[in-house]
């Protein structure tokens, strides 16, 4: 089933939570205090969006005409994507990584790296938690923003990361093998300045 990412700004996460329909899921950003200093993380980015919505492609365009003016259009994106369960399952918080790729890369270039390397890293280091790559589809994306009536996207793609909380997020961001081994590969084919890095709370 193809899937979207609803990623909004000043939106009402109960309103939000009214509209969506079965098979969709809510995560709220974690405040600026959630996340020490960890290599990915930084400072809370101003443009991370205070509401994630994970919805069936096809229910986009109704959950977001339902919201009527109830969230910053102009300042929200959409993306279609194809998901990569690599290791599946879900939990309480959601890590949420949005990608841009180095600039030398192609779209096809970079999700090959990604999928077919650099996963690798998350088979070995992630366990026992979860690890899903979300693969953008530049046409799908435009389509469905059009539909929507919000921006598309620019993200090439998400890393989604479950975890039973903040703790062991952090705990797990910190170990060495993580922080640098496969920091260090990123380096091949993701843009740090240019991405996003921050945890969500599930809700739906």
């Amino acid at each position: 089933m193809a899937e979207a990412l609803v990623m909004l700004k000043g939106a009402d996460a109960g309103r939000v939570a009214e509209v969506l329909t079965s098979g969709c899921q809510l995560a709220v950003c974690c405040p600026a205090t959630a996340l020490p200093a960890l290599a990915h993380a930084g400072t809370m980015a101003a443009d991370l969006p205070d509401v994630l919505v994970t919805c069936p492609e096809r229910d986009a365009p109704g959950i977001i005409a339902a919201l009527d003016s109830a969230t910053d259009r102009a300042a929200s994106s959409v993306l279609a994507f194809t998901r990569h369960a690599i290791l599946p399952g879900r939990d309480k918080v959601r890590l949420y990584f949005g990608l841009r790729r180095l600039e030398a890369l192609s779209l096809a270039a970079f999700q090959d790296y990604w999928l077919n390397h650099h996963a690798d890293y998350g088979r070995r280091l992630i366990p026992p938690y979860t690890y899903h790559q979300l693969h953008a589809d530049p046409d799908a994306t435009l389509a469905l923003a059009d539909a929507c009536g919000l921006p598309p996207s620019t993200l090439d793609g998400v890393v989604e990361v479950h975890f039973p909380s903040l703790d062991a997020l952090v705990k797990q961001l910190s170990r060495d093998d993580v922080a640098q081994g496969a920091l260090e590969d990123e380096r091949n084919f993701i843009d740090h300045a240019r991405s996003q890095f921050w945890a969500y709370e599930e809700r739906v």
